[in-house]
């Protein structure tokens, strides 16, 4: 009996080689999908997913994901494949906003990027009080001496 990948298509061929691509990506990528938590068991960081880009790409890396570590505001990119000692901390939708608004008022806002996150969350607690702060703001006349 013959072996039909010596005797298939190059098309077929292409099929079967991009099908092992995708299989192989989604086992790197693991669980974790954009806008999820998660733990890395080899730095113990929690991050946020921004986005995941499978490629495939023509440059290395042939896949990659875009991250931020919770309370940070910069973000960076690795392609590093999922281990099964990292944890979900928590998934994608209302579980990670739950989350991430305790992790955010749980410390104290010095300045930067927590600060902002602080004033977000206070405004969507509290939004009828902004709508009027923002009514009051387009109507004050401000002291030309100020």
């Amino acid at each position: 009996m013959k072996h039909r990948a010596r005797n298939s298509s190059p098309a077929r061929r292409a099929y079967y080689d991009a099908a092992s691509y995708r299989r192989w990506v989604a086992r790197q990528i693991g669980p974790r999908a954009v806008g999820g938590f998660y733990r890395s068991a080899y730095s113990d960081v929690v991050y946020e997913v921004l986005a995941i880009e499978s490629g495939p790409r023509p440059q290395w890396p042939t896949w990659k994901i875009t991250v931020r570590t919770l309370g940070e505001s910069t973000s960076r990119w690795h392609c590093t494949a999922w281990d099964e000692r990292d944890q979900i901390v928590a998934e994608p939708g209302e579980q990670a906003l739950k989350f991430w608004a305790e992790h955010t008022l749980a410390r104290p806002a010095e300045g930067g990027a927590l600060l902002e996150q602080r004033h977000v969350l206070d405004e969507a607690a509290h939004p009828a009080t902004v709508a009027a702060l923002h009514q009051l703001a387009l109507t004050a006349r401000l002291p030309q001496n100020a």
